[in-house]
């Protein structure tokens, strides 16, 4: 399995509205891509304008369409995504 790792740096004090667009745009109408097995957001609790939203499946179209573009407003300086080979351990 591939994992999606993306973080970003938000626009001061912006991390409440930013989570309600995330809601209302990637967690409500990306629930049925295919390959997704499951979606976290992860506020960074050491720097609270910070976090990590962790995908299990590539960019798609409705990505790039819509939740892009809604979430673009919040972020302020660095944006990276990295990919990951997720290996299960007992």
């Amino acid at each position: 399995m591939i994992m999606r790792i993306t973080w970003g740096k938000l626009r001061p004090g912006s991390w409440k509205d930013f989570e309600k667009t995330y809601h209302a745009t990637v967690a409500a109408k990306g629930r049925h891509i295919k390959g997704l097995r499951g979606r976290w957001l992860l506020q960074d609790t050491e720097d609270k304008d910070t976090g990590f939203d962790m995908q299990a499946y590539e960019q798609s179209d409705l990505y790039r369409r819509e939740f892009a573009p809604a979430l673009q407003p919040f972020f302020v300086g660095d944006y990276k995504t990295y990919r990951c080979e997720v290996k299960y351990m007992q």
